[in-house]
């Protein structure tokens, strides 16, 4: 044998065998979705229907297994679950509510009815999964269903020796009718071979088994996924005068309450239901905070401050008979906003900590003693929590504990010195009055506050907390999920858009045991009399943001099936390294990953981090001088005040003082402004103590920054690019390609001002994308096609041109399915995003 010979993994590259390994442990540890059925509520041509096999179904011997976790939620209507054809019958296992019960039905179809098998109540609700499996003895004529841990026997089916598995869920060729219901990690098989399907789709009408084998198709799917990654909006309502709002954990209902009425919100059917009280709160209504109390089944709600006190602070709503009680008349000598509340039900007491007022930020914790009407204060032993306001905090364990997270403020407190965000974790022990800090983490990439409230996961390694950047007015919100271990996290939602711009908005994160859903509000306060309340939901547990893109990769079959590499796929990993290492001891100029694989994109060109650079292109990011991420010293109304001036010195030689503080400062008088815009300014210079060759100057009232070839910036270059002519502007893709493609221009800001300098950019590429898009393809360079139109739709998601280059340039290089897949990929996200369907078919595009 060649020596050669001894290396199958010669141009096969490290980074791939990584990733194959990581897509291979990353699919096996899995969390399925779930499909879900349009039902009886929907037109016929709308309901689900999901075929196992679409093509060549397996035939099995002496014996079939079914095997899938189902959820019901139906209460009214007759359907079928799903339906097994033979040769000489057909077997159903069909569902009806009948007399307050739900009930399966195994049936030989047209024939009679083998099983009656009753459902418990407590098990009828969205995403409350039952285990069921349906074993078909074919031998001896028989059938055993297993519905959890209770198994049913029915005999004399007439079942055939052999079976081919023409399984069909939901609506099937005899019957049309379909039950609300879902269904995932579904399994058919026998000793002898399996197929497993996770049925965690996110898009499309394929369904994938494990191994990434395109086997089964379903019309009109609801891919649960989605559900578990898209916020959904689920009630809204504007008020005239302050409300308040609070969860009961007792009931598992969302209530929000004026000073006369309250308003309860059904998360599991959508429903609310609006009481009068008989007669109003003693307390008026100021910010409308509260806490509730789940041992008296009571919400305490009271203000913190009144600029003219004399009415009760403090008052409970009895739950059960929605009456009030004045508990006292105790306030703060100033206003504490977004502080945090907590209660402790093993003391009965209600815990209040930090906050803002007065330009200063607190860090001292109290407790409400009712028996002298006074917020006592409490002193901790341990470790110190600086002073500060938008921290969020969980409930209270078994263990008398509360986890609090985050915030922003500063050491002394006082306001005037600035304020920064903290990513610290503290575990405050109510028992013995312990502080002890857990972990203090540094995003790179990441500016932002929690919301109000923590939800600790199931096992308690985990805490959710909705994240935003709380300077910026106009922005987004997202769900996070960090390790109470050592503070790594991740995004496990989409957004949802914010507008805060006043201090009295609020936000809060609460989880629906009983449905598994999360809830988010949010209070968005036009002055402080009137406000908007939103809620919306997402399916618990949430998925991350890489495992909800993963879902429409993993898809794609391997050259080897993913269940028989576990062991091969570590041994290949090996090698590559023992090959490497080989290789470059025989030649140390050899990079990692440098041996030609065939045809480029483009000139790849790997742009690597420049030192004393910054990048608006996709994530902000500052390097200084040493190489060193110092993006997070650029809070939110630092890196404003720096990408104002910074864009305003390319393209109109800087900015007056004045128009920079009616741009960051709209709610304040100019003249007012002078002290917060100086101590920014300040806290800017200390940011950039340490990015060589870039100035800020002021000079005739006019801040700009002086720059030379030392300093980098990502988006000067490529404007100076598309001002280019010629062959240097034929150039643009090649020599930039890397830049453009990190993302959209500043894409996680939102700023009014920012408007034209997006259009402006954004006309200019597509200006020079397009020629380019349409020569290359009529030039038959598909994949340079494929990689200009993916920066087309990164700037512009919808753009109807880059998305019939692709699908053609997908059709000539992968095949009209391939293209199928894309479109339909498309007109989701189109949907979705605009609530209309897209108007052109893929007939149209491809011909």
């Amino acid at each position: 044998m060649r020596e050669s010979d001894n290396f199958l993994l010669v141009n096969i590259k490290i980074y791939r065998i990584a990733f194959f390994l990581f897509v291979f442990f990353h699919l096996t540890g899995a969390h399925a979705q779930g499909l879900m059925f349009n039902s009886n509520d929907s037109l016929l041509n709308k309901r689900t229907s999901y075929t196992v096999f679409s093509t060549n179904p397996p035939l099995f011997r002496d014996n079939l297994s079914i095997n899938f976790d189902l959820s019901l939620w139906d209460n009214k209507n007759l359907g079928y679950i799903f339906n097994l054809t033979s040769k000489n019958n057909s077997y159903s296992l069909s569902y009806l509510y009948l007399n307050g019960t739900g009930y399966l039905y195994f049936n030989i179809d047209r024939k009679s009815n083998k099983l009656n098998i009753p459902i418990q109540t407590s098990q009828l609700h969205k995403r409350k999964w039952i285990k069921v499996k349906v074993d078909f003895n074919l031998k001896d004529d028989k059938v055993d269903v297993y519905i959890d841990d209770k198994v049913y026997h029915a005999y004399q089916l007439g079942l055939d020796d052999t079976v081919s598995a023409k399984i069909v869920f939901g609506k099937n060729q005899y019957y049309v009718e379909v039950p609300d219901m879902a269904i995932k990690n579904l399994t058919v098989g026998n000793d002898q071979k399996s197929f497993s399907f996770p049925l965690s789709e996110s898009a499309g009408n394929i369904v994938h088994s494990i191994d990434g084998d395109e086997l089964g198709i379903v019309e009109n799917p609801v891919w649960l996924i989605n559900d578990s990654y898209y916020w959904k909006p689920a009630y809204k309502h504007s008020f005239k005068q302050v409300a308040g709002l609070n969860f009961t954990p007792i009931d598992n209902k969302l209530f929000i309450f004026t000073r006369d009425s309250i308003i309860f919100y059904d998360s599991e059917n959508g429903s609310t239901v609006a009481s009068a009280f008989k007669r109003p709160s003693p307390v008026p209504l100021l910010l409308g905070k509260s806490i509730f109390n789940t041992r008296e089944n009571k919400c305490y709600i009271y203000e913190a401050y009144h600029e003219h006190p004399t009415e009760p602070s403090v008052a409970s709503l009895d739950m059960k008979s929605l009456t009030w009680s004045a508990i006292g008349k105790v306030e703060f000598k100033g206003q504490r906003h977004h502080h945090n509340i907590f209660y402790s039900t093993s003391q009965d007491s209600i815990y209040l900590f930090g906050g803002y007022g007065s330009y200063r930020y607190y860090n001292d914790f109290f407790k409400y003693n009712p028996g002298k009407d006074q917020w006592e204060k409490v002193a901790f032993k341990g470790d110190t929590i600086t002073p500060r306001f938008f921290s969020a905090v969980s409930n209270v364990n078994k263990a008398n504990e509360v986890y609090l997270f985050g915030g922003y403020g500063n050491e002394s407190g006082n306001q005037v010195v600035g304020g920064r965000q903290y990513y610290d974790l503290y575990c405050i022990n109510l028992q013995n009055h312990t502080i002890k800090k857990c972990w203090d983490i540094h995003p790179n990439n990441d500016v932002f506050v929690p919301a109000n409230n923590l939800v600790l996961s199931d096992d308690g390694k985990y805490f959710y907390a909705m994240c935003y950047p709380h300077e910026i007015f106009k922005t987004s919100i997202k769900l996070y999920k960090f390790s109470i271990k050592d503070g790594s996290y991740q995004v496990v939602s989409a957004s949802i858009p914010v507008i805060s711009e006043r201090i009295e908005s609020d936000i809060n994160l609460f989880l629906n045991s009983k449905t598994n859903q999360l809830l988010c509000t949010i209070q968005e306060f036009t002055d402080p009399n009137k406000s908007t309340i939103k809620v919306y939901s997402l399916a618990y547990p949430p998925v991350s943001n890489t495992g909800y893109q993963q879902t429409s990769k993993w898809r794609a079959k391997s050259f080897i099936k993913l269940k028989y590499i576990g062991g091969l796929i570590i041994i290949l990993f090996i090698g590559a390294l023992v090959w490497q290492y080989t290789r470059r001891k025989q030649n140390p100029f050899i990079p990692v990953g440098a041996e030609p694989e065939g045809e480029m994109l483009v000139d790849e060109k790997t742009e690597e981090q420049k030192i004393n650079s910054v990048y608006l292109f996709g994530e902000f990011m500052v390097i200084d001088k040493k190489g060193r991420d110092i993006t997070y010293l650029f809070s939110p109304k630092i890196k404003q005040l720096f990408i104002l001036i910074l864009l305003n010195s390319k393209e109109n030689n800087g900015i007056i003082s004045k128009k920079i503080s009616q741009l960051l400062w709209p709610d304040k008088d100019i003249s007012k402004t002078k002290n917060i815009k100086g101590v920014t300014f300040n806290h800017l210079r200390s940011a950039m103590g340490d990015i060589e060759g870039v100035e800020l100057t002021f000079l005739n009232d006019i801040y700009f920054f002086n720059t030379n070839e030392t300093f980098f910036c990502d988006y000067y270059q490529v404007i100076d690019a598309l001002k280019k002519t010629g062959a240097e502007k034929d150039r643009l893709i090649a020599d930039h390609f890397e830049l453009i493609n990190r993302g959209s221009f500043l894409s996680d800001m939102t700023d009014v001002w920012l408007d034209d300098f997006k259009v402006n950019y954004e006309e200019q590429l597509m200006n020079e994308l397009l020629p380019q898009l349409q020569k290359s393809y009529a030039e038959e360079n598909y994949k340079v096609v494929l990689e200009i139109s993916k920066l087309i739709l990164n700037t512009d998601p919808f753009n109807d041109t880059a998305l019939k280059y692709q699908l053609k340039s997908y059709r000539r290089l992968k095949g009209i399915d391939h293209s199928k897949k894309i479109y339909d990929q498309f007109v989701t996200e189109y949907k979705k995003s605009l609530g209309v369907d897209y108007p052109i078919s893929l007939d149209k595009i491809l011909h």
